[in-house]
């Protein structure tokens, strides 16, 4: 009996170090079998909204050095916010041409809809434009309603380059549009050197520049028209103004790699319930566990101690 006693005493003595193991190997067994968890995290909710106008056709953005249109530029750019947005994100389409703005997609999840949002993406380009006019400010007011018609009421992101065709002398009146309905963002598009705009057809191919006399110009003062409608730059004073006015924000889109963090402002986000991986949580546990059970000495002292108290 007395050598029984000891073989008890020894293993009720180990039974804390061992506990450690035990809690281990039960941590490591639930980070393999543990589902994903759905968790309520902010993730954008926002319709893209390209204007497909002809001025958006001018070549004066940069991809990778080389020259690109706007209108190309602004579709990389929402291409490569695709591939960086988490998951749970939705992300719409939306065109704007001539004075308004068509829905082209409602906002969709990004990772289970990934391929399909890329598909449509590919097809926003001129040849879906209806007219040729460019009334910036009431397309981004006709976003705004569209935002507060859809039942999530997402947030706007608008990219354009801000030009007037024909030239606009005041904001149009748009009484249910009050600034801070909608958040989102006004993103300006292009150079700021006048260049002349491409002129297409009705299926996008180019057939010549639109020249001076083509288009509407802005009369300055009692002289002469000293405007250059035929011509494109970013209009920054007019998109900023027209910001102001909706209570969206503006910044210029430089780099087609900022729109992801432009997406992820806070204002832009909804609530979502995400499927969320939490297998790490135990594992890192069992491994804090594991290092305090094998810690340098740890073994020696306690074969030590059971040798103390066997040999009792």
């Amino acid at each position: 009996m007395t050598r029984w006693r000891r073989w008890w005493s020894a293993g009720r003595a180990a039974l804390p170090d061992a506990s450690l193991l035990v809690a281990a190997i039960l941590l490591l067994v639930l980070a393999l079998v543990l589902p994903p968890l759905p968790l309520s995290l902010p993730r954008p909710e926002a319709v893209v909204v390209f204007d497909i106008t002809q001025s958006m056709d001018v070549e004066d953005a940069q991809l990778d050095e080389a020259p690109v249109s706007r209108l190309v530029f602004a579709r990389e750019a929402a291409r490569r916010a695709l591939r960086e947005l988490p998951c749970g994100s939705r992300i719409g389409w939306a065109a704007f041409t001539e004075y308004r703005t068509l829905l082209l997609l409602a906002p969709i999840e990004v990772c289970e809809n990934y391929d399909d949002l890329l598909a449509t993406l590919a097809g926003i380009d001129g040849r879906i434009r209806w007219g040729n006019a460019s009334e910036v400010a009431k397309g981004v007011f006709w976003a705004v309603r569209a935002a507060k018609e859809l039942p999530s009421h997402p947030a706007i992101v608008f990219l354009t380059d801000g030009q007037e065709a024909p030239p606009l002398n005041a904001f149009p009146m748009f009484d249910d549009v009050q600034p801070g309905q909608v958040h989102g963002w006004l993103l300006g598009v292009g150079g700021s050197v006048p260049r002349p705009i491409p002129r297409t057809d009705a299926d996008g191919h180019r057939i010549g520049w639109w020249r001076a006399t083509d288009v509407l110009q802005r009369a300055e003062g009692d002289g002469p028209s000293r405007s250059h409608e035929h011509l494109s730059e970013l209009r920054e004073p007019h998109l900023r103004a027209l910001a102001q006015r909706t209570g969206l924000g503006y910044a210029s889109l430089r780099d087609p790699a900022a729109l992801p963090s432009l997406l992820r402002d806070p204002a832009l986000a909804r609530p979502t319930e995400v499927p969320t991986d939490l297998r790490a949580l135990p594992a890192a546990l069992a491994l804090l566990l594991l290092a305090l059970h094998f810690r340098p000495g740890a073994l020696r002292r306690e074969r030590a101690r059971l040798s103390r108290i066997s040999g009792t």
